[in-house]
């Protein structure tokens, strides 16, 4: 018989990032499969981020409920580009791991 493990309880499936622009609480998707998607579209780090790629993470990022909060803010250009790109910023700084030298336990 083949051995079960069971991570359930080390895996979080309900918190999902809530961002906040004046009193509007949006909630942002951060599944794998997205967040991959979002970061192929930063791909290098040197690469601009274009009109066409702010649509594509705007519709990654928020289901249709929460880009209608976010579209009765009636943003400017500016300010709605701002807040995509740094959810999507936000959101990978959290699921990378910190980059550095790994620990080698203590032994006693």
């Amino acid at each position: 018989m083949s051995k079960i493990i069971d991570i359930t309880d080390k895996l979080n499936f309900e918190e999902k990032p809530i961002i906040k622009v004046k009193d509007v609480k949006v909630t942002a998707n951060n599944d794998a499969v997205t967040m991959l998607k979002v970061i192929a579209i930063f791909g290098d780090s040197g690469k601009s981020i274009e009109a066409s790629d702010i649509l594509k993470l705007y519709n990654l990022l928020f289901d249709k409920e929460n880009q209608r909060k976010i579209d009765s803010l009636k943003l400017s250009m500016q300010d709605f580009s701002t807040l995509i790109i740094e959810t999507a910023q936000g959101i990978i700084s959290d699921e990378q791991p910190d980059e550095g030298e790994a620990q080698t336990p203590a032994t006693t």
